[in-house]
């Protein structure tokens, strides 16, 4: 721990003035609002103990210049991150005005250091924003006196903005979540998944299998793609999750809850009572959770991603803020359905033919605390942790009505500090897309679940995949045991979530899945798929500038791949890519995308060999087929001018 200022000393006497410790540091930004014509805003918080109480200042500064909002890039925000956490643990004497500015200039000479080794021009305006924010807190630290409790200022302002906030960092930061003692899984593809879009995982796995099997590919717009077996010459089809394990009628069944319900019920598969009211059918709602008992649930009658979805509603009262919550959210125009709360935990089973090969249980989004943090810093590190697991990566804990309304349960705010150990519900359904986490326990289930997960897909003609959500007391008892019920069958259900489990041993789903599909298809596969891959891609659309080239070469390096990129003609480019297969296939996928203003219309992925020795990635000249294109564009503008020429005589 390093002292920052010391003891005054006079002659005759000797005033020690004790020092304050830096406990806490944060640095938060709020979004602008167009609405207030308020700008965004860059907020930095010092927090420390004195032995006559509590310091908390806070300071502030403003994104706008010469009436234009400033861009902060992350290099300007990581710098005043480093600022900050070079204060924590220091001692600091207060109302040492000398000193004090000894320091200011102290951390302006860090600053600028700083901002000297990272930053840019263009960056400099941002990082001398974000560090007035820092100066003006620590000023106000300085010449702040203790109090028993300090004001929370800017635990205040979180209450009131926290959807606001796009970017927070605390210094020390929480532990990373663990469960049990047992960290988070590490996936060794997370770094390739990372940058495809959202939802990217639904149909890159299923085309990452085929490619490591061998397989050709062709992908479109709209996450359709296309996989031919080069042996047979047979072909399947996907778009996103979809496969020709499930038909379109069995799709159009699972997507409508009422339906599935009845098809169950036939087959005594076990399911909740419920009725799927109107949007003008409030009242009768209420009177049929009232005639069935509480709690109820309340969702979408076709919902998704567990939007509009209200569990355990303990009362009437309840009962009528959730409805008002499903009538603002983007499904409130649709139908929903009222059904008894049935206890138990939330498990999403996913079956392949006639086997469960995943079971992954869902815990609402929580955090824990650790008596020392916020709800808002738990909140922010956690999100860290879910930012690198492939799935959860854009399933964020989103801060919205509902997750106010469920502190507001519990008397607590953003700004309340958790006892260690206790577990702060976020939410009242248990789905990954509301922030919620998952466990893999397929290897713990009791076969008699098992074989009800079974029953219930064949419930449904057509269904070779799918995802059931069940609600199960525990997972290790026979059904006979316990209740057990099956809330929703999902025809395209997300196989990241057992892919990429939280916590518990990751089931290979995308592999599974691609064998049983090809095998419906008829098509043999090789015994064991392969770790490394050499693809030649060919790229069409409006590719053909060199910004695609350039872009595609530093997607390479930056995956570590070997090969090349060339012009191939008109609207087309092509490459040769080898090296690790996630890399290779995950680089495949986002050919589909490409740089700002490029319009690829298809990616073709084919097996290819490579004799040549492999030296990195490279864009190759393309002067040959540049010289074939401009002939022929001489040509075209030489037949042109003849043919008006022509036409003036």
């Amino acid at each position: 721990m390093t002292e920052i200022g010391t003891p005054e000393s006079s002659s005759g006497a000797i005033k020690v003035k004790q020092p304050a410790t830096i406990t806490f540091t944060r640095l938060v930004r709020l979004r602008r609002n167009d609405e207030s014509h308020q700008p965004s805003r860059i907020y930095a918080q010092i927090v420390g103990a004195h032995p006559g109480g509590e310091v908390s200042a806070l300071g502030h500064a403003e994104l706008f210049h010469d009436d234009e909002h400033v861009p902060l890039p992350a290099e300007a925000w990581s710098a005043g991150e480093a600022v900050l956490e070079a204060l924590h643990p220091n001692e600091i004497t207060l109302d040492d005005h000398r000193r004090t500015r000894g320091l200011i200039d102290e951390l302006t000479r860090t600053a600028e250091y700083t901002a000297k080794r990272s930053l840019t021009d263009y960056s400099q305006e941002a990082f001398d924003t974000v560090f007035r924010a820092v100066k003006e807190a620590f000023l106000v630290f300085c010449n702040t006196e203790p109090t028993d409790v300090a004001v929370d200022e800017l635990g205040a302002l979180l209450d009131r903005n926290m959807g606001s906030v796009t970017r927070y960092f605390v210094s020390p930061a929480p532990a990373a979540p663990s469960y049990q003692g047992t960290p988070a899984n590490a996936f060794q593809d997370a770094p390739y998944i990372e940058p495809l879009p959202k939802d990217g995982t639904k149909g890159h796995l299923l085309e990452r299998e085929a490619l490591r099997y061998g397989m050709a590919s062709a992908r479109y717009p709209n996450g359709a793609f296309v996989v031919t077996d080069p042996d047979s010459e047979k072909q399947m089809a996907f778009k996103w999750g979809r496969s020709p394990l499930a038909s379109g009628v069995a799709l159009s069944i699972c997507s409508y809850k009422e339906a599935t319900r009845r098809l169950l019920k036939r087959v005594d598969v076990p399911v909740p009572k419920g009725r799927v009211f109107s949007p003008a059918d409030w009242e009768l709602a209420v009177e049929y959770a009232d005639r069935i008992g509480y709690p109820v649930v309340c969702k979408p009658v076709a919902g998704l991603r567990g939007i509009g979805v209200v569990a355990n509603i303990q009362n009437r009262t309840e009962l009528e803020s959730a409805l008002k919550l499903y009538r603002h959210s983007e499904l409130g125009d649709d139908d929903f359905v009222i059904e008894e709360h049935v206890p138990g935990e939330d498990y999403r089973i996913v079956v392949i033919g006639d086997q469960v090969v995943a079971s992954v249980v869902r815990a609402p989004a929580s955090v824990t605390g650790d008596g020392r943090h916020t709800i808002a810093d738990l909140i922010e590190y956690k999100n860290r942790a879910r930012r690198e697991n492939p799935h959860l990566s854009s399933r964020l804990i989103k801060i919205n009505d509902s997750v106010e309304y469920q502190l507001s349960l519990r008397n607590l705010s953003f700004s309340s500090v958790p006892a260690p150990g206790q577990v702060v519900t976020l939410a009242n359904s248990a789905n990954l897309s509301q922030g919620g986490d998952s466990f893999e326990i397929a290897d713990d289930m009791h076969p008699s679940i098992k074989e009800l997960s079974v029953k219930a897909v064949q419930a449904v003609p057509g269904l070779g995949f799918c995802g059931l959500d069940m609600l199960i007391e525990d997972h290790t008892k026979p059904i006979w045991e316990q209740r057990v019920t099956v809330i929703e069958l999902n025809a395209h259900a997300a196989i990241g979530s057992a892919q990429y489990p939280m916590w518990g041993e990751p089931a290979p789903v995308a592999k599974k899945f691609f064998e049983v599909t090809s095998a419906h298809n008829n098509i043999a596969l090789p015994l064991t798929p392969s770790d490394e891959l050499t693809l030649k891609l060919t790229v069409r659309g409006r590719v053909s500038r060199g910004k695609y080239k350039d872009w595609f070469r530093r997607r390479a390096e930056d995956f570590g791949l070997d090969g090349y990129v060339k012009t191939a003609g008109r609207n087309r480019v092509e490459a040769l890519v080898s090296g690790n297969a996630d890399a290779v296939s995950a680089l495949g996928y986002l050919a589909m995308q490409g740089p700002k203003r490029a319009i690829p219309t298809s990616v073709t992925m084919e097996p290819a060999v490579w004799d040549e020795p492999h030296h990195g990635f490279k864009v190759v000249s393309d002067s040959a087929a540049g010289s074939g294109t401009i002939l022929a564009r001489r040509i075209f503008f030489g037949l042109r001018r003849r043919a008006r020429k022509a036409l003036l005589r």
